[in-house]
């Protein structure tokens, strides 16, 4: 079905690199542009994402919505709306961003969507804290239009911080179903690192940080190396917030262990599902909360069993001994010997694997995600909101 055209969205974003949100926010603009909607995107910075929006012709600004005091901002969102005949703002962006949409679309006098990727973080600093915290239940309350939570857990947690549990909707991630890896990827993938065909390779994909638990899967390697030592583990991905500063430190940390040759570290790549179809084992040992990692997904769509720490979202896609194995978060002992477990047990392995990949199938394809957004717009744009 043909929805309305005509009308333009904003779209303010967390930043200008290539993160999960992000990728998520660039589907669903590409589906808006198809259903006839104009699109203008907001970034507080520059990086390959904005790369991304400006081949395909998308005006980006950039003010700066991470500062929750930054109230000029919401002011200059709202001109931006004036100026480009905005009649909806959708953001895919933490806090701040959160409420600096919410005031510039109140400011604007037009509806707003705030995406939810993942708990708002609240300021530890108490004064700080508590500002955010007023802000956060009074924008809440004052914009028109809803709040959608990519998992379950994401929605609980929102409603505990103020937001109206009314003005929620679940709404969660998806991928394309038809994606893989290229034809002879996982020949290609390990003759680049210089793996054999037949050596254990465990890895972790995401952005580098300390939330995303890549310091546990370090400490967990001598455990498993000690049980299979050919395995080899594989970190993907960019320091993006300590510019290189986490990476560092985490290859200091290999090195100290006596694992230089047994640690890979790839960088960025953007070809995540043939490196996916080169390994052997997916983990994903986060520390602090998940909403609902795409990564995940690619990782069941390759049918590749997943070990996944147990925080956020994570649970409802990696049904424990089902789809997957969960671990408790920030123990290397535990992620260690469910590892171990995967690899000593190839058969169980497999089928978790192919159970994941059929519950993703049936619960988090793109096409569902995509319809049920459009299916928002389309409310907003017929019918009176609160």
């Amino acid at each position: 079905m043909k929805l309305k055209s005509g009308l333009k969205i904003l779209y303010p974003v967390i930043d200008g690199e290539i993160t999960g949100g992000n990728i998520i926010a660039l589907r669903i603009i590409e589906e808006a542009l198809r259903n006839g909607y104009g699109a203008v995107v907001n970034s507080p910075s520059d990086g390959k994402f904005i790369r991304l929006l400006e081949e395909k012709g998308i005006k980006v600004y950039h003010i700066d919505t991470r500062k929750t005091f930054r109230l000029d901002s919401a002011f200059r969102l709202a001109r931006v709306v004036k100026k480009e005949g905005v009649g909806l703002i959708h953001s895919h962006t933490p806090l701040p961003g959160t409420v600096l949409s919410r005031i510039s679309g109140w400011l604007a006098g037009i509806p707003v969507i705030n995406h939810t990727h993942n708990p708002e973080f609240i300021n530890r600093n108490p004064l700080v804290g508590v500002f955010q915290s007023l802000l956060l239940w009074a924008s809440s309350r004052l914009f028109r239009g809803r709040i959608i939570a990519v998992s379950e857990f994401v929605k609980s947690e929102i409603v505990k911080q103020g937001c109206p549990e009314d003005k929620v909707t679940v709404i969660y991630n998806g991928i394309n179903l038809d994606g893989s890896g290229e034809k002879d990827s996982r020949f290609r993938i390990r003759s680049e690192f210089g793996l054999e065909e037949n050596q254990p390779v465990i890895a972790e994909v995401g952005r580098l940080g300390n939330d995303k638990g890549q310091h546990i899967l370090i400490q967990a390697a001598p455990y498993v190396i000690e049980k299979f030592p050919r395995a080899i583990f594989m970190i993907v991905g960019e320091d993006l917030w300590k510019k290189g500063e986490y990476r560092r430190e985490l290859e200091a940390m290999a090195y100290s262990l006596g694992l230089k040759e047994k640690i890979i570290f790839t960088g960025y790549r953007p070809d995540i599902m043939d490196l996916m179809d080169a390994i052997d084992l997916f983990v994903l040992p986060s520390v602090f909360t998940e909403g609902l990692p795409v990564v995940i997904m690619e990782a069941m769509l390759a049918r590749r069993p997943v070990i996944a720490a147990s925080v956020g979202g994570s649970p409802e896609i990696v049904i424990n001994a089902r789809t997957g194995t969960l671990v408790t978060p920030a123990d290397s002992v535990k992620l260690a010997e469910a590892i171990v477990y995967h690899l000593s047990n190839p058969d169980i392995s497999r089928r978790m694997a192919q159970s994941g990949y059929e519950f993703l199938k049936q619960r988090f394809g793109r096409r569902r995600m995509l319809d049920e957004t459009m299916e928002a717009y389309r409310e907003f744009m017929e019918g009176p909101q609160r």
